[in-house]
């Protein structure tokens, strides 16, 4: 395991040394200030399937071993309203993110020749935000956090179709904290935007003269300013935006003429150039936080616990976005995380370490072929230590490492509707069960944005 960590790291720093595109600079371009409501309705189907062969050692299984190979499939359905906010300065930057989700799943494995089935509704409420204040222009920064979710969980589980339990749970946790950091992520949506409609106007021969940075700058400028307005009706909405990209073209002496190619264009690249939240830069990153989390299950009609936890929570984290050129970009990410459980209680955080590490790496590309596709790829590890929850079994302090290939894209079929693929991939090796895990989960839905 070792030497896949090194591995890794080499390959991000050899990454890290890719160059940026010498015909656009990015340095020069500052976004400006702006605050944007996003609104968005979700609709998911996911499935997996798992194999594992298993050893249970003695200590978990009354003094024998015992070894089986079991399979499993799992198919999930669920829906989610979110909503999002940033207000963005070059001496504050705040955001805050809200979501309500339901989620539908059934399960159904055969183990030791038992066939189980399992049925679970869950609802889920989360509630973030942060705000960052900077104390030299783009370099050093303080910054305070907090993070609230709640969520409660119906389920019933089967075995050779005779009902064996029925389980309602409830758990909820809440983080404060505080950090100190250095470094600036730039947003560059906007101007991979107005870079990929002018060059779109280019290659078209629509365009009377030759572009100049400056000109793309502008025309940046200008669709940030336009999309922080906001209109009750899109055909206004859509007239507004046209008139004023239009009028600053022939400002800038780009456009002469004005033909119905040229108005075609500019309408399907401006309406479908929805880029996601493309950045620039890198942050150096150290915080600190206590977090409470509790918990309610009721398993029986006279059998229910309440346990709780506290912790600290000390994490280092650095962050890198690179954008290669228009269509391409390259991120490296590496946090390490650690937690010291100040109390606990109950059998659900009986087996939880007191002094807990996680470090996590892991560096991917962007693609970006055209305004309404983008697809990524990420290779990464993580490192946890061992936990089992429901029981009250003294584990040893082993450590578990996991390594993970996930595939993302998107396909916007109307400039509010997007089609979401993911695929991912995951390998975990030998841990409390000394058991070699390989697990795939795959993705599939459609988003809505109202807003």
């Amino acid at each position: 395991m070792k030497q896949t960590i090194v591995t890794l790291c080499i390959l991000g720093a050899a990454m890290t040394g890719l160059g940026q595109d010498k015909n656009f600079d990015l340095s020069k371009y500052k976004f400006p200030d702006y605050k944007r409501h996003e609104l968005e309705l979700n609709f998911n189907s996911n499935g997996n399937g798992t194999s594992r062969k298993v050893e249970y050692p003695d200590y978990l299984n009354n003094g024998t071993h015992t070894n089986y190979v079991s399979s499993s499939y799992n198919s999930l359905t669920n829906s989610m309203l979110s909503y999002t906010y940033y207000f963005l300065s070059r001496k504050r930057i705040d955001y805050m993110n809200s979501s309500f989700s339901g989620n539908y799943n059934y399960s159904s494995s055969t183990e030791s020749n038992n066939k189980l089935k399992d049925n679970h509704l869950s609802f889920d409420y989360a509630l973030n935000g942060s705000r960052t204040l900077y104390l030299t222009e783009d370099k050093f920064f303080v910054e305070g956090l907090a993070n609230l979710r709640f969520n409660q969980n119906y389920s019933r589980s089967k075995v050779n179709d005779q009902l064996q339990s029925k389980n309602r749970y409830t758990d909820m946790d809440f983080l404060v904290g505080a950090g100190i950091g250095t470094g600036r992520m730039e947003m560059v949506s906007d101007l991979w935007q107005a870079h990929f409609i002018l060059e779109k106007l280019k290659k078209e021969k629509l365009l009377s003269k030759e572009l100049t940075n400056e000109n793309v700058y502008e025309f940046a400028y200008l669709s940030s300013r336009l999309k922080n307005k906001r209109f009750f009706d899109s055909r206004l909405r859509k007239i507004a935006e046209l008139h004023s990209l239009d009028s600053l073209l022939h400002k800038q002496g780009l456009v002469s003429v004005s033909d119905i190619s040229y108005f075609t264009l500019l309408n399907d690249y401006w309406s479908y150039g929805n880029f996601p939240d493309r950045q620039s830069g890198s942050v150096l990153k150290f915080w600190i936080s206590p977090e409470y989390a509790r918990a309610y299950n009721k398993y029986a009609p006279d059998n229910s616990y309440n346990p709780h936890k506290t912790s600290l929570i000390s994490n280092a984290s650095f962050n890198c976005i690179k954008q290669l050129n228009l269509y391409w970009e390259r991120s490296v990410n590496f946090s390490l995380s650690y937690e010291t459980v100040l109390d606990k209680s109950g059998v659900y955080y009986a087996s939880y370490q007191k002094n807990n590490l996680n470090p996590n790496l892991n560096f991917g590309f962007g693609f970006f072929p055209d305004s309404r596709t983008s697809i990524s790829g990420y290779l990464g590890y993580s490192g946890r230590n061992q936990f089992i929850s429901n029981t009250t079994t003294v584990l040893p302090k082993q450590w578990i490492n996991s390594i993970f290939f996930s595939f993302n894209g998107y396909y916007y079929i109307s400039p509010q509707l997007r089609l979401n693929g993911s695929f991912r991939l995951s390998y975990t090796d030998k841990g409390y069960q000394s058991s070699d895990n390989l697990y795939s989960q795959y993705n599939l839905g459609l988003s809505y944005t109202i807003f």
